[in-house]
């Protein structure tokens, strides 16, 4: 359990749930983010079941979370700048998806990742966390990373990753909301706003697993070295997005 890391894509639900913990999430939530200019456009993609049209879905940036988090916290120019980020993830995105003429409904968080999608996500991630680097962090949130390990029908276990993790007894409803289910990994984050904590869980990557993948990404090779201590200059934010562009 020791490589939990954030899923690099999130879909609308998970975006509307940041946005209104305490509402169901409805599309109308989505245009109200997209009005507010905190919402990226996201990629499209086409759901087959047996070869046969099953709906049309969208993947967004997980940057979109701290995006309607904060909005929803009135720190809208906040906002607006993760929103921006997002955009130009989900433009790497594209690029990495044509080089490895993989369908974006491959990268969906409650999918079992193909070779292939692993080439995606890895580099999409560090792509992800780079640009994070740079970006206002969300104030007052916690995030912890562990996996649902069982369940009774009414809670569910999470345990903390690592060998000293502890673990956490969440309702039922949590999982489900999340599309999860026991055995995944996950992350559980925690706002903590006045006398309110809100608690949330998103879909997450067992990091490890990819280890074998690491010299059939172009991308992935020259960007796990790096590290990035302080937010990014507009200099090194073009290198960086140079670097996952194939040639």
């Amino acid at each position: 359990m020791h490589g939990v890391q954030a899923w690099p894509v999130v879909r609308w639900r998970d975006i509307v749930h940041a946005f209104r913990p305490d509402h169901a999430a409805r599309e109308a939530q989505v245009r109200t983010l997209r009005t507010n200019q905190v919402l990226s456009d996201g990629i499209r993609f086409t759901r087959r079941n047996n070869h046969r049209l099953a709906g049309i879905g969208t993947l967004y940036s997980r940057l979109n979370v701290g995006a309607a988090v904060l909005h929803r916290r009135k720190d809208t120019g906040a906002a607006q700048k993760y929103c921006a980020a997002a955009r130009e993830v989900e433009e790497e995105l594209m690029t990495l998806l044509k080089h490895q003429q993989l369908d974006a409904s491959e990268l969906e968080p409650t999918a079992i990742a193909s070779p292939r999608a692993w080439r995606v996500l890895r580099p999409l991630y560090e792509l992800t966390e780079a640009s994070l680097a740079s970006l206002p962090p969300v104030p007052e949130e916690e995030c912890i990373a562990g996996v649902l390990q069982s369940t009774d029908g009414r809670k569910v276990r999470f345990a903390e990753a690592g060998p000293d993790g502890l673990d956490h007894e969440l309702p039922y409803a949590m999982m489900e909301a999340a599309g999860l289910s026991v055995g995944d990994p996950a992350l559980l984050l925690s706002e903590f706003t006045g006398a309110t904590i809100i608690t949330r869980l998103q879909p997450g990557l067992l990091m490890e697993e990819t280890e074998h993948e690491g010299d059939a990404a172009p991308a992935t090779t020259s960007a796990e070295n790096l590290t990035f201590h302080q937010p990014l200059d507009e200099d090194i934010r073009a290198a960086l997005f140079a670097k996952f562009r194939p040639e």
